[in-house]
């Protein structure tokens, strides 16, 4: 996290991403500048935050075009379970060009054992090479999730089974 994290308070700072993002708007496509720059989806207190969302799903795939498939792309699918419970959030890259997902070991802290990625802390996005962009994401257990692509699309949608 390179504007969200504040290494010297030992949390997390909105206002320097928030700067951030007004310095690139020009440069993202109008809705990941919507995305991105609306509070809703960082605030504690909001349905559609991604803070403590619980991730239920990951999706990696080689989409492939052409006579005979030579053409291939990577997209990468996320599905957030929301902090209340109350909806379902989904995230879809296209033209991937570079990601990682880190997760380490807790192996002497006993929670992990159940507990998997944990809440979504906060999350970030950036510029990339050549305009391509990053969004990069911070789990509780420490696991960091960064995509580079060419575009993000954010949607939600209600869970009808909700306790």
């Amino acid at each position: 996290m390179e504007y969200t994290l504040n290494s010297g308070a030992g949390g997390f700072d909105f206002s320097r991403y928030n700067a951030y993002i007004e310095s690139i708007k020009s440069s993202l496509p109008g809705h990941v500048y919507a995305f991105a720059s609306d509070p809703s989806y960082f605030s504690l207190d909001s349905h559609s935050s991604l803070h403590d969302a619980w991730l239920e799903e990951l999706t990696v795939r080689e989409f492939a075009s052409g006579e005979r498939k030579q053409i291939r792309q990577l997209e990468i699918k996320l599905c957030l379970l929301g902090p209340y419970h109350d909806r379902r959030i989904h995230l879809n890259y296209s033209g991937v060009t570079q990601y990682s997902f880190l997760t380490p070991p807790r192996y002497d802290e006993p929670r992990f054992k159940h507990t998997a990625h944990g809440d979504l802390l906060a999350h970030e996005i950036r510029l990339g090479h050549n305009g391509l962009l990053l969004h990069e994401l911070q789990f509780e257990r420490g696991s960091s999730l960064l995509i580079e692509c060419r575009d993000i699309r954010h949607s939600e949608e209600l869970n009808t089974t909700n306790p």
